[in-house]
């Protein structure tokens, strides 16, 4: 009879001991539960920031009027240089030129060699313009593959010199594949507009030099041509 007391209280401090594990492995669940949604949350949360902060970063860079990656002004300063720099063409009489730079296949480049290397060529074309205009001339990075420049003083004939010389010092990049250490190849295809023989106003001058270099790349790329669309 003894014996037999005795394992019932064994059987009945074990059951409650099972219910205690169980209700304390309930209650670590549920608090594992709770730490996995928090962790989530902040998750959400950095990830917002993160957005956030790149967006104010953005907009400081556009504020500052510097493309980050390039260093070269951006669009928006670009545009106000044009917009000033033709009208003081039209009051003074003097030709002033558009030379907007394409890089070819760009988009490819970043996709079969990464966005490092695309970011590479990027930085090396803004480097070869910048040192191909003059002191007094605006290079900028328009967007994209695109970079442009305002060249004062500059008919269109005097701005395909220009974009030729650009043109080749581009084809002459020493671009390498990370992986395998051979030359990429990397070419860039130019228009040139300019005041008066192409427009006297911002736009016509930017369509102007659209058009042709839409012309231009269907043509096979790696060119400069010179807009043939009278103002």
């Amino acid at each position: 009879m003894k014996a037999h007391l005795t394992q019932m209280l064994q059987n009945f401090h074990g059951q409650v001991r099972h219910r205690q594990f169980e209700a304390q492995l309930r209650k670590l669940q549920s608090q594992n539960r709770e730490l996995e949604k928090a962790l989530r949350e902040k998750e959400r949360e950095a990830g917002a920031l993160h957005h956030q902060m790149a967006n104010y970063e953005a907009r400081l860079q556009e504020l500052m009027g510097t493309d980050a990656l390039t260093g070269l002004p951006n669009r928006h300063v670009f545009k106000e240089h044009l917009t000033h720099s033709l009208k003081r063409a039209v009051r003074l009489g003097y030709c002033l030129s558009l030379m907007l730079v394409d890089i070819d296949h760009l988009r490819e480049i970043n996709l079969r060699y990464g966005h490092e290397v695309g970011d590479e060529v990027l930085v090396e074309i803004a480097r070869i313009l910048r040192s191909s205009v003059r002191e007094i001339d605006m290079p900028a990075r328009w967007g994209g593959e695109e970079l442009v420049a305002v060249l004062h003083e500059t008919d269109a004939d005097g701005a395909s010199v220009v974009a030729e010389r650009v043109r080749r010092r581009v084809a002459m990049l020493e671009v390498k594949d990370p992986r395998s250490g051979q030359k990429i190849s990397v070419t860039a295809t130019l228009a040139v507009s300019s005041y008066p023989q192409h427009g006297n106003e911002p736009q016509s001058l930017l369509e102007a030099a659209c058009e042709a270099l839409i012309t231009a790349k269907d043509r096979g790329c790696n060119a400069v041509v010179i807009a043939n669309r009278q103002g």
